[in-house]
């Protein structure tokens, strides 16, 4: 080779590979920030796919961009939201480090069509969905994310996704899905993905599959062999993991959907309420946590951001708990009183058996599910997951 105008790196003892893709992450959350990407750079991953859960920034109405700002405020509390299409939002998007894929939300797309109201929707209701759905791929979303565990996403019935699955079936588009149930009913979670994509014809990608709950660990193997049997008869459909035992999610998040409906003031009202707080407490004896299942104890739930309390990241429930004198389940409550439910915790709650049977399926795609972020700055806030570095 000439060395004219070439660059020669010795590599010797080292590994010479493409740049990763991050299949799972949230990073739409953090990119306008940080769009150098540090923390996915210095991994070496040069590609992510955001917008999953059902959480997307756009599209956001005129009427409804402060609801919007509201119900995503656990997860990007700093950022300014105003009203746009989602084309608009993509060509406004900064100059990345990285290469960015979009999905669109299925929980934004309901917030947009019908707030957080636990109903099915109205015809008009869903054709205003599909609208905005089409409106999405048309502009280059690679498909629509799902979060069926949480409001208003759970409060969808299978007629409904299967309508806006047609709606990404004509337009070749993708479906990423968190499951409606990662706990106790995970397996008929994982079968309500299957029937989907045998039923619509898309592809389906469940995301951060899990057995969440000491009730439902060592089932690793059995939900990937109904994956693979589904593959065999032709359903396509496929996973990803992250390799940690611990999940992130809003606090508020940890509760049955119903606490959320109607939105925060509405949540804030119940928790306010005795025979609410006992409901949910009856549920949580009876069922554990809502998608995470059931914990050893509130040292489990480990604060990791909470911009109105940034002195507590790093604690546990039952830490602040005892500081309190009261149990961890009213201090749960209390914190989403407090910070009006903007808090993101670390939930423990995962077999390291499981992940590790997952990882060695060749089957299997690794996501971070984290964001792209920096030590210092409004990202380097908290006591964030580790698996936003690696």
């Amino acid at each position: 080779m000439s060395s004219t105008g070439a660059d020669i790196v010795d590599a010797s003892n080292r590994v010479v590979c493409p740049g990763f893709i991050d299949i799972k992450t949230h990073s739409d959350w953090t990119l306008p920030l940080m769009p150098q990407a540090e923390s996915k750079i210095r991994q070496g991953v040069t590609t992510e796919v955001i917008g999953h859960c059902g959480y997307s920034c756009a599209p956001a109405l005129p009427e409804k961009v402060d609801a919007l700002a509201d119900y995503l405020s656990p997860s990007a509390p700093w950022l300014t939201f105003r009203a746009t299409g989602f084309a608009d939002y993509l060509a406004q998007y900064p100059a990345l480090s990285v290469n960015t894929v979009h999905l669109v939300g299925h929980n934004t797309l309901r917030l947009m069509a019908m707030g957080m109201e636990d109903r099915p929707p109205t015809e008009t209701e869903l054709e205003h969905m599909r609208t905005l759905l089409t409106e999405a791929l048309d502009a280059g979303a690679l498909g629509m994310s799902s979060g069926l565990f949480t409001a208003p996403g759970s409060y969808s019935d299978v007629e409904e996704m299967v309508s806006l699955g047609k709606t990404l079936a004509g337009a070749g588009a993708r479906y990423f899905t968190h499951l409606r149930d990662e706990g106790n009913t995970v397996f008929d979670s994982v079968q309500e993905a299957m029937e989907f994509a045998e039923q619509v014809g898309v592809h389906v990608q469940i995301v951060h599959m899990k057995l969440s709950g000491t009730d439902n660990w060592g089932g690793a193997r059995k939900a990937m062999d109904l994956l693979a049997d589904a593959r065999r008869n032709g359903v396509p459909i496929d996973c990803d993991i992250y390799p940690y035992t611990a999940a992130s999610n809003p606090l508020k998040n940890l509760f049955p959907p119903w606490l959320q409906e109607d939105g925060v003031d509405a949540m804030i009202a119940r928790l306010g309420d005795k025979g609410a707080r006992r409901r949910l407490r009856e549920t949580l004896e009876a069922e554990g946590l809502n998608n995470f299942g059931r914990i050893p104890d509130w040292d489990a739930i480990r604060i990791s951001i909470s911009p109105d309390l940034p002195q507590h990241a790093g604690r546990t429930i039952a830490d602040l708990a005892a500081e309190r004198g009261i149990d961890g389940f009213d201090m749960a409550l209390d914190y989403i009183v407090e910070d009006r439910g903007q808090t993101r915790v670390l939930v423990s709650s995962i077999s390291e058996d499981d992940v590790l049977d997952f990882v060695r399926s060749a089957d299997v795609m690794i996501g971070s599910d984290g964001n792209s972020v920096a030590p210092y700055g409004t990202t380097g806030q908290g006591k964030p997951h580790p698996r936003f570095y690696g």
